[in-house]
């Protein structure tokens, strides 16, 4: 039972959510090659009109609370209390972890401008390995890449990290990890690396931990932000008449 501990899960809609640490994480996705999904309000809102991507989510090796929206549904409706864990935090502490900096890592990119920015970022902090790639647009029924495919397994690169929007990004990691067979780790953190590059708002560990994100992002581009904060409404209704399971495993 070495390293093993007692964890959290939520089942939402058939997607398992975790209450765990970076560390955890980052054992659990090497044992088992998976994906990482942190899921914002504005996205998780559109479970039931989005099939491909709520299939996605329902996939995805570990979903983590990164909606402070969902958490405090959860308390208001469900009387049920989960720690925050937003993408933001897990890049946080992806950036600072020495372990992962000598690995081959492929950032998926929604333009050139973001693809440079995310480049020399990464390569600021000391990550080794850096290679990039612009997605193209893709069809939202049906999302699949099969130059990235072969572009992955040329690279072979250890993590992937997909910064698209949510809604996207998942689709997109579970049609990755459907077609290969050397089985890459992939983060959908959307804009989490784009907090820490400036290409989005200036966001620090305070206001992520006092749930105030999304009102800097509007604050910051609101003309792209706003409309999102109108979708995150549609989780009150699926919270409330939902049916959430909680129980503790060890991993």
């Amino acid at each position: 039972m070495k390293n093993k501990k007692a964890i959290r899960i939520l089942d939402f809609f058939g997607i398992t959510f975790y209450e765990i640490d970076y560390y955890k994480i980052i054992e659990i996705l090497k044992k088992s090659n998976g994906y990482l999904v942190a899921p914002a309000a504005s996205a998780l809102s559109q479970i039931k009109s989005k099939k491909f991507f709520h299939i996605s989510l329902k996939k995805s090796r570990i979903a983590i609370f990164d909606s402070g929206f969902f958490c405090i549904c959860l308390i208001l409706f469900k009387g049920i209390y989960f720690k925050k864990f937003s993408g933001y935090k897990f890049m946080n502490f992806f950036l600072q972890d020495n372990n992962v900096k000598k690995d081959k890592i492929l950032s998926l990119d929604s333009s050139k401008q973001d693809s440079k920015m995310n480049f020399n970022y990464l390569k600021k902090r000391r990550f080794r390995f850096v290679k990039n790639y612009i997605c193209p647009i893709y069809d939202p029924e049906k999302i699949y890449d099969y130059s990235l495919l072969r572009i992955i397994n040329k690279y072979k690169p250890k993590f992937i990290i997909i910064n698209l929007s949510g809604t996207t990004q998942e689709p997109l990691a579970l049609f990755i990890i459907k077609n290969l067979k050397n089985k890459p780790i992939i983060i959908c953190t959307g804009a989490a690396l784009s907090f820490f590059t400036g290409a989005q708002a200036p966001i620090n560990s305070f206001i992520d931990s006092f749930y105030l994100g999304w009102l800097f992002r509007i604050v910051f581009n609101p003309i792209k932000n706003l409309p999102r904060f109108f979708y995150s409404i549609n989780l009150f209704s699926l919270v409330l008449k939902s049916k959430i399971r909680v129980k503790s495993i060890i991993i």
